[in-house]
């Protein structure tokens, strides 16, 4: 392994986590009061609402978090820097304002699909202003992420998580249901004026470019962009179809332990994979310009290793103290919800590898491939997602997510082996391994035996994982500081 790359991976994985960390601590503040104030339909409408507003800026903004990242790193060193800057700027808020005129147009079908009433349509219409702000901030952020600009990205994050947190739960509390909506507008506005504020220096308003430039600049991002825009969207739509489904079931009770079990599965265990968007992709796109197939590969494993090794106790603890964390961190009535992660939590693992290795595709921008391979995902997500939940209640939803996440990782790892000379080597293999053969267990264990039985087989794998997670995290960033002190102790 090259210490070089696990380091400076390491790194980054580890301040976008605690970034991350204190994101998600704030939002479980947020789910707290959600539960609290708006039940488990308040909380499944959020998640109708998010979707919803998620697929009007994927429909709009035409891959640009993936293009203009690429576009950004790719020209950090070359005298084109201003410009793309000055473009991304531009494109960015060019994309927000088709985001505010499809809000404002579509408000009414908006209202009546996530309310089930049409009264609320002037809340999508004011919706506009979140869509314009929502695209500024984006766009500061993709400099900055192709920059790695890391520190002023972490530090405007947390000011304005902080401060968002406040305003969510002045919202719910005042205004109930009504202030989902109004929670978006106010705090899509502040990240607005604190962004801004934050990266003055990018405005670069000087810098100007040729007309004929200009068109062809947004003739290629829209091109190579729209097949991202058309995936997101599709998986998007996905989501909101079956959120579609669950909603009469129970009242919407359904609907909101399967935006619970997102938020879990998604968000909570999601940290490394900020690290693996904000750094990870920008150095894969770098890399690929000195074409060095092993160095590639190199890179490549290293990332899979160190987002493996993160997982693994991450997810086991989630086996072992589920149940618990449902309780404390939303109430006793989402208890079902710990069913969705039986299945759903070897997902993770599978989800791992399809971003780190996905990412040669994008990374050669092969943007036909990449959709074909999600798009197809996508469908059978909901395919299975619906059936399985259908015969076999709330596991079949996380069985439905692990499944089709396995067959995703099939064909990624098989395509990008032919197409681009990727490889694993024995230590991806073997960890991938050992986390597929724990988390059977750890099943067998909870349909099959007691209780005991089940808890003493996830603690047990939880304390081998941190173990092992410790020595190896120990060998690379620390050239075995861990293992020698351990052994002078042994040896007195």
């Amino acid at each position: 392994m090259s210490d070089s790359n696990y380091k400076s991976l390491f790194k980054a994985t580890g301040l976008f986590g605690i970034v991350e960390l204190i994101r998600i601590l704030l939002r479980v503040i947020v789910n707290m009061f959600a539960s609290k104030f708006l039940g488990p339909v308040g909380v499944g409408l959020i998640g109708f609402v998010e979707n919803t507003t998620q697929l009007i800026i994927s429909l709009t903004s035409f891959g640009l978090n993936f293009t203009g990242i690429r576009e950004i790193a790719s020209n950090k060193l070359s005298n084109e820097l201003q410009s793309s800057i000055k473009f991304i700027n531009l494109f960015s808020l060019a994309t927000g304002f088709l985001a505010a005129i499809i809000s404002i147009l579509f408000s009414t079908y908006l209202s009546r699909g996530t309310f089930g009433t049409d009264k609320y349509s002037i809340w999508f219409v004011c919706l506009a202003v979140y869509f314009v702000c929502t695209s500024f901030v984006q766009s500061r952020t993709i400099i900055l992420e192709g920059l790695q600009e890391i520190k002023k990205l972490l530090v405007l994050n947390i000011i304005t998580n902080v401060i968002n947190v406040v305003i969510i739960i002045s919202c719910y509390y005042l205004y109930n249901i009504q202030g989902i909506i109004l929670s978006m507008i106010l705090t899509s506005v502040i990240n607005m004026m604190f962004f801004w504020r934050g990266t003055k220096k990018y405005n670069i308003s000087s810098v100007k470019i040729p007309k004929e430039e200009l068109k062809n600049n947004f003739k290629r991002f829209t091109k190579s962009g729209s097949l991202l825009a058309l995936n997101t969207c599709i998986g998007l739509s996905g989501y909101l179809l079956i959120r579609y489904y669950l909603k009469p079931i129970d009242e919407g009770v359904v609907l909101g332990y399967y935006h619970v079990g997102n938020i879990l599965m998604v968000s909570y265990v999601g940290i490394l994979f900020i690290g693996i968007n904000k750094f990870y992709f920008p150095k894969l796109t770098q890399s690929l310009k000195t074409d060095n197939k092993f160095e590639i590969n190199k890179l490549i494993n290293n990332q899979l290793e160190l987002c493996l090794i993160i997982l693994m106790p991450a997810i086991f603890l989630l086996y072992f103290l589920g149940d618990i964390f449902i309780k404390l961190l939303f109430s006793v009535n989402f208890l079902p919800v710990y069913e969705i992660l039986i299945f759903g939590l070897v997902s993770i693992f599978f989800r791992g590898f399809n971003y780190i290795v996905g990412y040669i595709i994008l990374s050669h921008n092969n943007f036909k491939q990449y959709f074909y391979i999600n798009s197809i995902s996508d469908i059978f997500n909901i395919l299975f997602t619906i059936v399985f939940y259908k015969y076999i209640g709330l596991y079949g939803i996380g069985l439905a997510i692990t499944i089709n996440y396995i067959l995703s990782a099939i064909y990624t790892y098989y395509f990008a082996k032919i197409n681009y000379s990727f490889n694993l080597d024995k230590q991806s293999k073997k960890l991938l391994l050992f986390t597929i053969i724990s988390c059977l267990i750890i099943i067998l264990c909870y349909f099959y035996f007691n209780e005991l039985a089940y808890r003493v087989s996830t603690v047990l794998f939880f304390i081998l994982s941190i173990i092992y997670s410790g020595f190896k995290l120990d060998k690379y960033l620390l050239n075995e500081l861990l293992i020698r002190k351990i052994k002078s102790v042994l040896n007195k």
